[in-house]
């Protein structure tokens, strides 16, 4: 099946904007200083355009001998999307508000910050094998 061009630069979009959020993470604990605005824009972008995109893809189209996989993959990615979607905005909310007051939000969170990393990971990886088993085999 052929992918369609919005499911392509979703992903590829995606990539970008956690390539941000690692960036704004990583200033954040190591360098003491949150870049607000690459923290806004993702959210921003996570809330127009990835809902929008969630939305889109309601009516899957499963097909053949990966229906069980697809659909499977959808719930558990589905679900995670959405459980990291409001986790980044609780979790930058209260990084801003915490740097403005000089506290090292992240440093302060650790473990928080680590586990909320490893899980948003998992999202996006999940997200990017939903597409491959979707869209390529």
């Amino acid at each position: 099946m052929h992918a369609p061009l919005y499911s392509t630069i979703a992903l590829l979009a995606e990539l970008i904007v956690s390539s941000a959020i690692f960036y704004t993470i990583y200033q954040g604990y190591k360098r003491n200083k949150l870049p607000e605005k690459v923290a806004i824009g993702a959210l921003v972008y996570e809330i127009l355009f990835d809902i929008s995109y969630m939305i889109f893809r309601l009516p899957a189209r499963e097909n053949g001998a990966n229906k069980s996989l697809l659909t499977g993959l959808g719930i558990f990615h589905g679900t995670l999307s959405l459980i990291m979607f409001a986790s980044l905005i609780a979790f930058f909310v209260l990084a801003i508000k915490n740097y403005r007051r000089n506290v090292n939000y992240f440093r302060v969170h650790k473990r928080l910050t680590f586990a909320f990393l490893f899980l948003w990971s998992i999202s996006v990886l999940s997200g990017v094998a939903l597409y491959f088993v979707e869209y390529l085999f």
